[in-house]
Parts: C-alpha cells; structure tokens; sequence
C-alpha cells in the first residue's frame, strides 16, 4: 500500500511540473491602449538595435505559418539581444479570435528578445496602413499579415510607426503593389545584413 501511495504521490509530482513547464512556455504579453503607447515606448528603447515588427491574427492559419518559418529561418538562429521582435496580435478573422487565443500563437516564436501584444480593437493595423502607405488602388488596406523590419535609427514620433526599411506580406489585396510577398529566408537575410552593422 504504502508502494501504491509513494507511486501516486510521484505521478502526481510529475503531472505537476508537467504543467509548470507548460504554463512557462507560453509567453507573457501586454494589452495595447489605442495609441499603442506601450509598444512606442518598447520600440524607442531599442534604438540602436535591429528591430522586426509582425501584426498577426492569433488564428490565422496563414500567419501561424508566417510565425513559424520565421521562427526556423530567423529567430531560432538569432537569439541575439541586437535583434529585437515585436509582434503585435490584432483580431481579424470571423469568428473573431479573442485575448486567450494569443498565448497559444505565442509559443511558435523562440527567442528571448520577443514582446507581444494583444491590440483588442485593432486600431493598431490601421495606424500601421497608414505609416506604411498600404493600399489598394484609392482604398487603404488594414495592415495584418504584415512582416516588417527597422534599422537601429529609427524612431516612432508621434501616432504612427515610423516607415520601415523593408515589408513583406501575405495579403491578397496587396498583389501587384509592388510590395514582396513574405519569404523567410530573404526576410532573415536582410535582417543578418543590417545586424552584421550593429556594434555588440
């Protein structure tokens, strides 16, 4: 009996750390006001790094997969505190994802220099159309699905991002802009040759 309960006691122990290991794995992430104001302030202290920005919709099937090849040809290779990742998760899809769906995306990303945000109204996506100039034709297309990088001078002043040196993206309404669909590998190649000019 005594055997029976030791054995109990220690599946028990397991089952436990089991979930510890678990919860710790799922990244932490912060909630954005209207004017972004958190990421601005988390984006101007990295100045002098490289920085990355992905809006993403927490359920997407098409930026999961964004996240997790950027995961392999970036971001698993490049745990570098030069290097600094903010992606920012906006609710797109119908039926519309919610808060706890952005834990779970967050778990494709490895690396110890990545913020997340959760943008509840998705405003953000628009301040970011507009910085980037996004459109179709005359119509402004709302900025998710959208992967883009920053040199280590650049600086958010005011409402809106500043324009990056690079986006990629995998949106429909985007084709024919000129703009280059998403590729991680050229996306990572780009970013390597901006950091080779970073001092460590």
């Amino acid at each position: 009996m005594l055997r029976f309960s030791t054995f109990l006691v220690s599946a028990a122990a397991l089952l436990v750390t089991a979930d510890a290991a678990r919860s710790a794995d799922r990244a932490t992430y912060q909630v954005l006001d209207e004017g972004a104001a958190q990421l601005r302030e988390d984006f101007n202290a990295g100045k002098g790094t490289v920085r990355v920005l992905f809006v993403v919709d927490p359920t997407c099937p098409g930026c999961l997969r964004g996240l997790d090849d950027m995961n392999k040809d970036l971001l698993s290779k490049t745990n570098d505190p030069r290097l600094q990742t903010f992606i920012v998760h906006v609710p797109v899809l119908t039926p519309s994802p919610t808060e706890q769906d952005v834990p779970e995306a967050a778990t494709l990303v490895r690396n110890d220099h990545v913020h997340h945000y959760w943008n509840p109204s998705g405003s953000f996506g628009w301040e970011l159309s507009k910085a980037a100039g996004l459109k179709h034709g005359d119509e402004p297309v709302y900025a998710w699905d959208v992967w883009l990088i920053y040199g280590p001078e650049a600086v958010w002043e005011g409402a809106s991002p500043p324009p990056p040196e690079l986006l990629m993206h995998q949106l429909y309404l985007l084709r024919g802009s000129g703009l280059p669909r998403l590729d991680s590998e050229q996306f990572a190649i780009k970013v390597r040759q901006i950091l080779a000019s970073v001092p460590r």
